[in-house]
């Protein structure tokens, strides 16, 4: 028994075509048992991006869709991603001491403890003053350097270390199209009118053209809009904005000072005195932004700041001006309905989470697909898991502002004089507080972040535990000091290794 023979997405983007090649890539490439899969969307398509960072389970996603490494390099402008510098987060000011770096690997395990173990140790005795981020892991040497994590011999989607993509998201959404309308997937212009809801959920959208569709299963796609999960369906928003104080965001493309200019392969987020700027190298330009309160700072002063950070780069189009919502739906999956991307949640991208939710969201349907579109189990499970995805997200970005030293403006202060700090992140800290973070404190049914993560963010905010640490009582300074050397050399090595990031495009675009 199939329970979704036709599915319609409403909606384009990135959310609406990586649903559309997912879902005909798991659902709909069996002959014997089709599945008709269309997609409708505005013809209002943006025709630049900006740049769009991404975490490392896009790798496997691109895998899943059969869409090989070397076709986001030519068609959606991506880079390598090592990871993310925060500048300014500490104290503010320009003080080249205040950035940290959080990368993709994780300490790794020497002498029966982890490198946070072996660098608390000999942090806390006064015989060292590295920070965790250059000691403890070896991706950060590429930083400075602007080198990738692959070879220029690396098979696709392998590398020495774990990576992500900096993109151009409006290019990765075309080469989406491209890869589900050659499989399959029909495709259609047109601007809804209204959504027809019964007992079972969605039974049509009806089209300006007069065009009235119907499916089995209907995915929203159409952005904070929420045309068929909230307008329709009239499911309630969950918000955030009692923790999390950014809400809008001002976007703008800049041009590089050359052709071959060096590529940065990693994210920069950069504290302001409302919320924080991103940089991203993408290869022919660099993706730029604002991401703000607009209780603290007006648009016109974020343009006014971006421009400033621009310099003398050349902006590639106007700043774009987008309000953000914080928060999700109290139920991403309703009935027939399925929300992605911004029509079912959005959090501020500090931590590079916007595909992420896409791919998450996607998978885990998959795994809960029920025999009957009746079914409700799998449903409810399906929407317990994705909303403490996003609690733990919330909580994940809160502690980059709650833990920050900056306090210096009005928005900073807010996150010690009026921000709501939920208990589950108050939990940690006081954990925190006394131990070094371990996998398993995060109690959650499913995490994108393990305890490295955290530690990256507590170390480079230098908010480590208060009264010492109490495994150094049994370990020797002179163990933790030979497996920071060790940790030393291999990143010594990768530097040696590694070729530049622009070297690396320059190869995989022949």
């Amino acid at each position: 028994m199939i329970p979704y023979r036709s599915i319609l997405i409403v909606g384009g983007g990135t959310a609406g075509w990586m649903a559309a090649a997912y879902l005909q890539r798991v659902l709909g490439a069996n002959p014997a048992m089709p599945v008709q899969i269309r997609l409708v969307e505005s013809t209002e398509i943006g025709s630049i991006g900006v740049g769009e960072a991404t975490v490392p389970t896009l790798r496997d996603t691109l895998k899943i869709l059969g869409i090989a490494e070397s076709e986001l390099f030519t068609q959606a402008d991506a880079t390598l991603k090592n990871g993310i510098r925060f500048n300014g987060w500490k104290h503010g000011g320009a003080a080249a001491d205040d950035h940290y770096d959080h990368p993709f690997d994780h300490p790794v395990s020497l002498q029966g403890h982890s490198t946070m173990a072996h660098w608390m140790n000999l942090r806390q005795r006064g015989l060292t003053a590295q920070a965790f981020d250059e000691a403890g892991g070896v991706q950060t040497a590429l930083f400075d350097k602007n080198l990738s994590p692959k070879f220029l011999n690396s098979p696709d989607f392998e590398a020495p270390i774990a990576y992500a993509y900096h993109l151009d998201a409006i290019k990765l959404a075309a080469l989406l199209r491209r890869v589900a309308t050659e499989r399959g997937v029909q495709h259609s212009y047109g601007e809804v009118t209204e959504v027809e809801v019964g007992e079972e959920g969605i039974t049509a959208v009806n089209l300006k053209d007069g065009q009235r569709l119907t499916a089995d299963l209907y995915i929203d796609c159409t952005g904070f809009a929420g045309l068929l999960i909230g307008k329709a369906l009239k499911v309630p928003w969950v918000s955030y904005a009692d923790s999390l104080l950014c809400d809008r965001a001002v976007a703008c493309p800049i041009a590089h000072a050359h052709a071959q200019q060096p590529l940065r392969s990693y994210t920069t987020a950069t504290a302001r005195a409302a919320g924080w700027t991103w940089e991203i190298d993408l290869q022919s330009r660099t993706g730029t932004g604002y991401v703000y309160s607009s209780a603290h700072c007006s648009d016109d002063e974020a343009v006014a700041t971006l421009q400033q950070m621009h310099g003398s780069a050349q902006p590639m189009a106007e700043p774009r001006l987008l309000k953000m919502r914080i928060g999700h739906r109290a139920r991403m999956w309703e009935k027939n309905c399925l929300a992605l991307g911004l029509a079912g949640g959005f959090i501020e991208p500090l931590e590079s989470t916007g595909i992420y939710f896409i791919e998450r969201a996607l998978q885990s349907f998959f795994d809960f697909l029920p025999a009957t579109a009746t079914a409700q189990c799998g449903r409810q499970k399906f929407n317990s898991l994705i909303a403490d995805l996003y609690d733990e997200l919330r909580d994940f970005i809160l502690l980059h502002y709650v833990i920050s030293g900056r306090r210096d403006t009005p928005f900073w202060r807010s996150y010690t004089e009026a921000v709501v700090i939920p208990p589950s992140l108050q939990e940690l800290l006081c954990l925190w507080d006394e131990k070094l973070p371990h996998n398993t404190d995060i109690q959650r049914k499913q995490s994108l972040f393990t305890a490295a993560n955290y530690f990256y963010i507590l170390a480079g905010l230098n908010r480590l535990p208060s009264k010492g640490f109490g495994q150094s009582s049994y370990l020797a300074p002179s163990v933790s000091q030979g497996a920071l050397a060790h940790i030393a050399k291999i990143r010594a090595a990768a530097v040696q290794q590694s070729p530049s990031m622009r070297d690396f495009t320059n190869m995989v675009r022949g």
